[in-house]
């Protein structure tokens, strides 16, 4: 099973990263317009009594709040992104740094820039895929990625994604 996996780690790495973070929390798995249409749905309901006098005038009103923060959740979700790549990104220690990966046997070894890490499977809680690329939390704050770009092929990725995938089953089943 050995591996070894380079990459550049630029803002839409950044992105990703931040994405696949945010898709552990409790309502991570609705998705960005999922989360936006529940808490249109909130708003709604917590703004119904005061309408309650006119049942018409309460499911306009209702209809619009609800279109607007469904509208606007994901759009300041999407704005607050980039802002977070634009002028975050760059100070991190990480920014646009050459990434190694070695996938091994008992564990997976990184180096970004100067520093190096290693990761044993049982540390790995979740693996997360996306169309970005594999996700390895070893917590909801920290996340070891995988860019599908820095695998040769579709096919390449798919392999890796199960091998790790049998990596982690294998290490959580043996707690």
């Amino acid at each position: 099973m050995e591996q070894t996996i380079a990459y550049r780690f630029g803002p839409d790495d950044y992105i990703a990263l931040l994405r696949a973070g945010r898709s552990i929390g409790p309502l991570g798995r609705l998705g960005r317009w999922g989360r936006a249409g529940l808490i249109g749905g909130l708003a709604v309901a917590f703004s119904n009594d005061s309408l309650s006098a006119a049942p018409w005038l309460a499911l306009v009103v209702g209809a619009i709040v609800f279109a607007l923060v469904t509208l606007v959740a994901p759009i300041g979700e999407y704005l607050g992104e980039q802002l977070m790549a634009r002028w975050l990104f760059p100070r991190y220690s990480f920014a646009n740094k050459d990434v190694t990966l070695h996938v091994g046997e008992q564990d997976v070894r990184s180096k970004v820039g100067g520093i190096e890490g290693r990761i044993s499977w049982r540390s790995i809680q979740r693996v997360i895929e996306t169309r970005e690329g594999l996700f390895l939390a070893l917590s909801r704050a920290e996340l070891l990625q995988v860019p599908r770009r820095a695998l040769p092929s579709a096919d390449a990725f798919a392999d890796l994604a199960c091998r790790v995938r049998t990596k982690v089953a294998a290490a959580g089943a043996g707690q």
